[in-house]
């Protein structure tokens, strides 16, 4: 990654980062800080991922995709570059998009770059920069093939994004993992501040669930120690925008999409369900990849009681819902079938649909959104 970054003229350097790692809540994060510098004045960029339905999504400049032009140069750039470089050496797709974010980011001269790591921490590719701070989201057992088993090497993982002296906003880690993260800021001089969630009785929220109260408490936090009056803290919330996070789609009956595609985000949407209508929907329709707990996913489904729908997405990493230990009671070959039906066939308890990022990508293109 250095190499390929030395190649392109080092772009991660002038440029001022606020680095947020952790397993759920990141994007919804690094949304709502990056509304709330752009509402403070600021021309701030957003670096997110995976998209959900089209590639420049990843890339954010003053609260828009970077223009088709900007990114078709610079591309080009990336490929003459890559092409010149050995086979083992070239870097992988995530590394080359960390690194034309950085010299789209560059080129525009933002004032702030809301940088949100893909993968653990340590060794993520997000992992070269020198932040002004660091945001650390919650906990969750995703990717322990990759990231080690257990929450202390999780956390470890993603508290790698620290560096000396640099301040930390944290959510509260599981007991383990936060008294590393302790060890690991003492160590290194780092100011560090657990944050609790927002509480219910703030104002309205632009994301529901009390996963989301905690995840808009770090934007705030963030944002008030870079020196944000709280008057402007509050508009940059309430316009924060970031799909596919129990997003309503219909009203009566509820259809509510949402981005869960492990055990913890799973259970954050049925609690945040039950907050909003006050009872578990009577319909899922879920579909996942096949690196996520699947059973694990359906088996705390399958404990509300309600009717399960099984769909198979479009992306070669895509789990087989046959394969499935815990069988839905109806399978579709995509999702625009699975729509479809649940159209002809509304649940009048609602339907929630869940189990990937990948789902949800899937889920809009259906319904004609094509950008956001």
């Amino acid at each position: 990654m250095r190499r390929l970054l030395g190649k392109l003229g080092h772009p991660e350097t002038g440029l001022n980062f606020i680095h947020l790692a952790g397993t759920n809540g990141k994007g919804s994060t690094a949304a709502a800080l990056d509304a709330i510098l752009r509402e403070g004045g600021f021309f701030s960029a957003l670096y997110t991922s995976p998209h959900l339905v089209d590639f420049r999504e990843r890339f954010r400049v003053g609260g828009v995709q970077v223009g088709e032009k900007v990114l078709r140069t610079n591309l080009a750039r990336l490929i003459r570059i890559l092409g010149g470089m050995p086979l083992r050496q070239r870097p992988t797709f995530f590394e080359a998009s960390t690194a034309l974010a950085l010299t789209m980011f560059r080129e525009a001269r933002v004032d702030f770059v809301v940088w949100e790591t893909g993968l653990g921490g340590r060794l993520d590719a997000t992992n070269v920069v020198l932040p002004e701070l660091c945001v650390l989201t919650s906990l969750g057992r995703d990717h322990e093939a990759i990231l080690g088993k257990g929450w202390r090497r999780i956390g470890a993982e993603k508290m790698g994004i620290l560096k000396r002296g640099i301040p930390v906003f944290s959510a509260r880690w599981p007991a383990v993992a936060q008294r590393g993260l302790a060890r690991r800021a003492k160590r290194l001089g780092c100011p560090w501040k657990v944050v609790p969630p927002l509480g219910k009785s703030s104002d309205t929220l632009p994301l529901a669930g009390r996963h989301q109260r905690q995840n808009l408490a770090l934007a705030v936090a963030a944002a008030r120690y870079l020196g944000l009056p709280d008057r402007i803290i509050a508009r940059g919330l309430s316009k924060t925008v970031w799909p596919g996070r129990f997003s309503i789609l219909r009203g009566r009956p509820s259809l509510v999409l949402d981005g869960a595609h492990n055990t913890e985000g799973v259970r954050a949407a049925l609690q945040t369900w039950r907050e909003v209508y006050g009872a578990f929907p009577g319909r899922f329709i879920f579909g996942c990849l096949r690196d996520k707990p699947a059973e694990e996913m359906l088996r705390i489904i399958r404990r509300t009681g309600a009717e399960i729908w099984g769909v198979e997405l479009r992306d070669v990493r895509a789990a087989d819902p046959l394969s499935w230990k815990i069988h839905p009671a109806q399978l579709f070959r995509d999702v625009p079938e699975a729509l479809r039906a649940n159209r002809k066939k509304p649940e009048p308890r609602g339907t929630l649909i869940l189990g990937s990022l990948v789902l949800v990508g899937e889920v809009l293109q259906a319904m004609g959104v094509r950008r956001w």
